[in-house]
């Protein structure tokens, strides 16, 4: 009986010449540590499946993400499809060909692909959900197999099939996987595999939330809110102007940070999200008189599609929230109501969205109108609005809005200007 084989076409993950689809966002070497994470993942499954060689074609030289029981051989020069054919010449047959992009495979799902082979097809194709393929099972190799054959477009898996029928073979189905080619693919393969090395460089590389928080001498209060960040959610900190040291505390914490010297609170917001890159965008206050933890639960609904904005209705503790504050809240929220028929009972801080669509509302006010124009405007234009509770604490130092004379009196203006604008249809 001849022996079976698993053999992994790959490129060493070198900066510049591995996942170039994922800059930008990400940077040539970050892009690189993601495609080593997917190389070591996927050679892991490899080395625990049941195959009887382990075969590398590798393009480049090997590294620390190589384990023991492998044969490394060079790939050879010339176009993709001479360096399978000549990758699956070496190997022989019968077999299992895969590339390094679909780290969430399993030992239990290479063995199962290996086995259609064994088991008495004469070929095997794994279609990717681009398109393209992912696995390719032979029962014997064939010079031709490839030839012809365009690669890296949308119909390269169904031309493939063509090829190997045109060849005369019977080909089955494998499982149909998800190639991580850009960004959204790394998200959702690593949400799908979530303890591979993969998701975990994902998670610190390509965040799932970019949560923006302005901040003006809040020194005191970063490292308890920035250490308290959930996993996958990245902290924007824009430093609005503090004189405390602010922005190289939530630096050293490693936080990115954001400078936006034009004072106000929407000027602050507004520089975050053109900061972002996640797919969602959170807000949050500062100050500690917000949980962190609770961002999870704020963000889920807009994760999951079924909401476009969701706000934080304050469960304000003892002392925590001014009187007057109260007052104004239950005001906006009905001002809200009347607007734009979206029932909400609380202006709350902590909100969350998607960011291409937070950029297409074409918010403008830069100071204390800009919470209030955002849910206006999503309003207006028949968002799905909802909210849900959040715990909310004394905060730590004085407010700048509602804990000064000055600050109250720009928010009010701020915030009439707005409930005029949009009562008289201006936006």
């Amino acid at each position: 009986m001849q022996r079976t084989h698993l053999l992994v076409l790959a490129k060493a993950p070198v900066p510049g010449r591995s996942k170039t689809r994922l800059t930008p966002p990400l940077t040539t070497v970050e892009a690189a540590a993601v495609a080593e994470a997917a190389l070591a993942d996927t050679l892991e499954a490899v080395a625990a499946c049941g195959a009887d060689r382990r075969i590398l074609a590798l393009d480049g030289e090997p590294g620390p993400w190589l384990p023991a029981g492998f044969e490394v051989v060079p790939q050879v020069e010339g176009t993709f499809n001479e360096r399978l054919a000549a990758a699956w010449a070496f190997a022989g047959g019968p077999g299992l060909q895969i590339g390094m992009d679909t780290p969430q495979v399993t030992p239990g799902l290479l063995d199962a692909a290996l086995g259609v082979v064994t088991g008495g097809a004469e070929a095997a194709l794994g279609l990717a959900e681009d398109g393209g393929w992912w696995a390719l099972g032979l029962a014997r190799p064939h010079p031709g197999a490839f030839e012809g054959v365009p690669m890296s477009r949308g119909d390269t898996g169904a031309l493939q099939r063509k090829r190997l029928e045109a060849l005369g073979l019977t080909v089955a189905d494998l499982p149909v996987l998800r190639d991580l080619d850009n960004a959204e693919d790394a998200r959702i393969i690593s949400a799908l595999a979530p303890r591979t090395r993969t998701a975990q460089r994902v998670r610190a590389l390509l965040p799932t939330v970019d949560v923006v928080l302005p901040v003006l001498n809040e020194r005191g209060a970063l490292p308890w809110v920035l250490e308290r960040m959930p996993p996958g959610y990245r902290p924007i900190v824009v430093d609005n102007g503090s004189d405390d040291g602010s922005a190289q505390v939530a630096a050293d914490l490693g936080a990115h940070v954001v400078s936006e010297p034009r004072r106000g609170f929407g000027a602050a917001c507004f520089a975050g999200l053109t900061a972002a890159t996640a797919p969602v965008v959170a807000f949050m206050d500062c100050d500690a008189s917000l949980d962190p933890a609770d961002l999870p639960r704020v963000c889920a609904p807009v994760l999951a599609g079924d909401a476009d904005l969701v706000l934080g209705a304050r469960n304000a503790e003892a002392g925590a929230q001014p009187l007057h504050g109260r007052l104004a809240n239950r005001y906006l929220a009905r001002q809200i109501r009347r607007r734009c028929n979206a029932h909400v009972t609380d202006l709350g801080p902590m909100r969350a969205a998607r960011r291409e669509a937070l950029l297409g509302l074409g918010i403008t006010d830069r100071r204390s109108g800009w919470p209030l124009e955002m849910v206006l405007r999503a309003g207006q234009d028949c968002w799905r609005i909802t909210e849900l509770p959040v715990p909310y604490r004394p905060r730590i130092g004085r407010s700048k809005v509602t804990g000064t004379l000055g600050g109250t009196l720009r928010a009010v203006k701020d915030m009439r200007a707005q409930l005029a604008q949009f009562t008289t249809g201006k936006r």
